[in-house]
């Protein structure tokens, strides 16, 4: 049997055992680069047809029976030989051995059930067999962050790493981001889906518009044994898992905590954001991925780290080492759900565990680093024993397994008088139900909303841990999942419970000139958190949400304000008053005034009255005067005529 297949079967078998990532698995190894990028290869073409190769085992008559009754051949190199007859280009299997025996014997009755399966499905070629998400995979650009702490915080850094790619790799750099391109694909439900892609090329890459320290490279570029990536000079570090840490920003020389820390990434960017000084406590339960903390940490050049291998919920408030902590990053185990582009998640089946590995960060070189460290252990501990130990205990010892070993064989064959008398007494095996597709399928989404919502819950006390620190200012809360029920609603449940007795903290409105990529609208403001998606951003989904405490100034600011305004108010309400005062005085004395005149002005026509009554009596005399005379003079006329003589003697 070729030496490609059982390498490849033991990777995807630990790949089902969650003991790794597939390059971390695949490159270490002690072979080569040639033989390991080979391997790797088959690993991840086996684990596209995956799911089509589980139906064929299935539609073959007998033989799914005859793997579960040969111990010898695993799973996993049944699996990969199947690909190899298939699918492959060489449709053949090289070497030989009791795999390949098997496949023979079935193999016409495996190209059957692929035929029925193409007919079934209405399709020709094998490639239409795949999955949606498989066939049109979201291909996101390779991010390479260049770690700013190297050569003690060299403000040349940057410049020193584009210069090496564009100098030594022979890579162009590009003075802008290339265009984009959007093509149609078709559903198996027949729907149309516009798909958008970066256009860039092999030797291509640029830097980001919105954070200067990373790099965008085509998704093809291999960077795993890159010499700057072994001495800590850049990081493979994807855009969104950035965001946590250039957010919370904190200041140089200020003390913060990282609650769940590994592999690292994050810790070491905020590291590289306080420029080396201050305090980092960084948080890790699990002993094992706290070993690779420590190794990626050490090999980014952080010195401001101090680790804690324990439960970041252990934590004690009151403990005088946490009094000065005013940042906090919490980024806890969530379900994956934006991650894409990697093919562990194709593992979950009936062979295996339904649980998903959730480190976004499992392409760097954090388990390579840390198997590494543990096979030498284990190799010099073997190699240790075998000086220590004579040849004769471990003959006896290979007795022993042999005897028990026999044992076994003879308990599994099914001719034991104890396998005997567990069967019924008409020797009847159960009968088992059958379950359809769609009870699975509906059976699947209820455990998967169970989950979701026992690590929501999860996720809701790791950030309420964190805000009851003392003198904390800002805490900053991040996963890698596109479910509401981890993001909007916890956000939305922790804001609701810290402020039920009044508004101690707030949600700060982060990238603002992200207009495309904000929370969904739930609760009040949400909007001001931020939501990534491969589709838009190019990134794997992913979600920020940054709180920030009201403090107490602020509070007296408004207080004070508050009092201000309501004195201000006052005075303008006192100066109405006043003033309304003043109008009613200046009212009243102009009305005594006006009827002061009022009175002048009666009195005045009194007089008037009185001298138009003394005028009209003055008149009525000198009228009566004018009347006498004029009868007197009426009289002398009369007289006169009368007696002529008297009239000349008046004269």
């Amino acid at each position: 049997m070729c030496d490609f297949y059982q390498q490849a079967a033991d990777v995807i078998e630990q790949l089902i055992q969650k003991k790794g990532s597939i390059k971390g698995l695949t490159y270490n190894r002690n072979v080569n680069v040639k033989t390991s990028k080979t391997c790797y290869a088959l690993v991840c073409e086996t684990l596209k047809y995956k799911s089509v190769i589980d139906q064929l085992i299935e539609l073959t008559p007998g033989l799914d029976k005859e793997f579960k009754k040969n111990k010898t051949i695993k799973y996993s190199l049944l699996v990969v030989m199947i690909y190899e007859l298939l699918f492959s280009t060489n449709g053949k299997i090289k070497g030989g051995g009791q795999a390949k025996k098997l496949l023979s014997h079935y193999q016409a009755p495996i190209n059957s059930a692929l035929a029925r399966m193409k007919i079934q499905k209405k399709v020709s070629e094998n490639i239409d067999l795949l999955p949606d998400n498989i066939r049109y995979p979201i291909t996101l650009p390779r991010y390479v962050r260049v770690n700013t702490l190297f050569n003690d915080c060299d403000e040349n850094c940057i410049t020193n790493v584009m210069d090496h790619f564009i100098n030594v790799d022979q890579f162009e750099r590009l003075s802008k981001p290339p265009k984009l391109q959007t093509k149609s694909i078709t559903k198996e439900n027949g729907s149309i889906e516009q798909q958008t892609t970066i256009i860039l090329g092999e030797k291509e890459f640029y830097q980001d518009l919105d954070f200067p320290e990373i790099l965008v490279f085509h998704h093809g570029v291999d960077l795993h044994d890159h010499k700057m990536l072994l001495n800590g000079q850049i990081i493979l570090q994807d855009k969104a898992s950035c965001l946590p840490s250039f957010i919370l920003s904190p200041p140089p020389g200020s003390v913060c905590i990282d609650s769940c820390s590994a592999p690292g990434n994050k810790t070491s960017l905020l590291s590289a954001q306080m420029k080396n000084t201050g305090k980092i406590f960084a948080i890790e339960k699990d002993t094992k991925r706290c070993g690779t903390l420590i190794k990626l940490t050490k090999r980014s050049h952080c010195k401001n780290i101090e680790t804690i291998n324990d439960s970041f919920l252990n934590l004690k408030h009151d403990d005088p080492k946490f009094k000065d902590v005013e940042y906090i990053l919490c980024d806890p185990s969530c379900s994956g759900s934006g991650i894409v582009n990697r093919l562990d998640y194709l593992l979950p089946t009936k062979y295996s565990s339904d649980e998903i590995v959730t480190d976004e960060n499992d392409e760097d070189l954090d388990e390579i680093l840390n198997q590494q460290g543990e096979k030498s252990k284990s190799q010099q501990k073997s190699k240790e024993k075998e000086k220590e130990q004579p040849t004769t205990l471990n003959k006896k010892e290979l007795k022993k397994e042999k005897k028990r070993k026999l044992k076994e064989m003879k308990q599994q064959g099914g001719g034991s008088s104890n396998n005997k008398k567990q069967l019924p007494k008409d020797n009847k095996l159960p009968l088992v139900p059958i379950k359809s597709k769609e009870e699975i399928e509906e059976e699947e989404r209820v455990e998967e909303e169970k989950r979701v919502k026992l690590l929501a819950d999860f996720q809701l006390s790791i950030i309420q841990h964190a805000f009851a620190f003392p003198n904390v200012k800002k805490v900053i809360y991040s996963t890698c999942s596109t479910h509401q029920l981890e993001n909007e609603d916890v956000v939305k449940r922790a804001i609701d419970e810290l402020n039920k007795n009044g508004e101690k903290w707030r949600v700060v409105k982060i990238l603002p000139h992200w207009n495309n990529s904000r929370g969904l609208p739930i609760y009040k403001n949400s909007d001001y958190s931020i939501r990534m998606t491969p589709s838009k951003d190019f990134t794997i989904g992913f979600f920020v949400a940054l709180f920030e405490k009201i403090i107490q100034s602020d509070n007296n600011n408004n207080n004070n304000n508050n009092n201000n305004n309501n004195s201000e108010n006052n005075n303008e309400i006192s100066k109405i008053i006043q003033s309304d005062d003043n109008n009613n005085n200046n009212n009243n004395n102009n009305n005594n005034n006006n009827n002061n005149n009022n009175n002048n002005n009666n009195n005045n026509n009194n007089k008037n009255k009185n001298n138009n009554k003394n005028k009209n009596s003055n008149n009525n005399n000198n009228n009566n005067k004018l009347n006498i005379n004029s009868e007197n003079i009426k009289l002398d006329q009369e007289s006169d005529k009368k007696h002529p003589k008297k009239k000349l003697k008046s004269k």
